[in-house]
């Protein structure tokens, strides 16, 4: 059951198991996730945001390791907490506005691509946390960046 569970929650409910590009899929069901909370609620509080971002971290480090030490692999590919926790964070403090969701979606997914210091060295941590943590660290450039972004451009 444990085991079960931790596969469905680490790979955020089997989108993980998709061919091709599993993270990729991850970030952009959830920013479409994100946009329909927006859009049933008609606002995206602050504090059920960072709320749900810690849940999701938390839950993301244990469902990963999990998942990886019953697949006996460092960062199984299966694995896509990883993006939803970081995709989030992009999104942190921003209004949902639809050139901050795409935009914000391709910067994460850049630098969880390119993962410049200190992400790299992040996936070094052990477990579940190393497996988040570069790409949350991925999360902190991306929304950054769509920050400066978003004030140079006036939205």
């Amino acid at each position: 059951m444990k085991e079960r569970l931790s596969v469905i929650l680490g790979s955020a409910f089997y989108i993980g198991f998709i061919p091709g590009a599993p993270g990729t899929y991850a970030s952009i069901a959830t920013t479409l996730a994100y946009y329909g909370v927006f859009r049933l609620s008609g606002r995206i509080l602050a504090e059920l945001h960072l709320s749900v971002l810690g849940f999701v971290i938390v839950l993301g480090v244990l469902a990963s390791t999990q998942v990886s030490l019953c697949r006996k692999e460092k960062d199984p590919s299966v694995v896509v907490i990883d993006e939803v926790a970081g995709q989030l964070l992009t999104f942190l403090f921003l209004p949902v506005h639809q050139w901050n969701l795409i935009l914000g979606t391709l910067y994460f997914r850049v630098f969880d691509v390119w993962k410049p210091f200190p992400a790299r060295q992040l996936e070094s941590l052990k477990g579940g946390v190393g497996i988040m943590a570069d790409d949350l660290m991925a999360g902190v450039y991306a929304n950054l960046l769509l920050h400066v972004t978003a004030r140079l451009l006036h939205w």
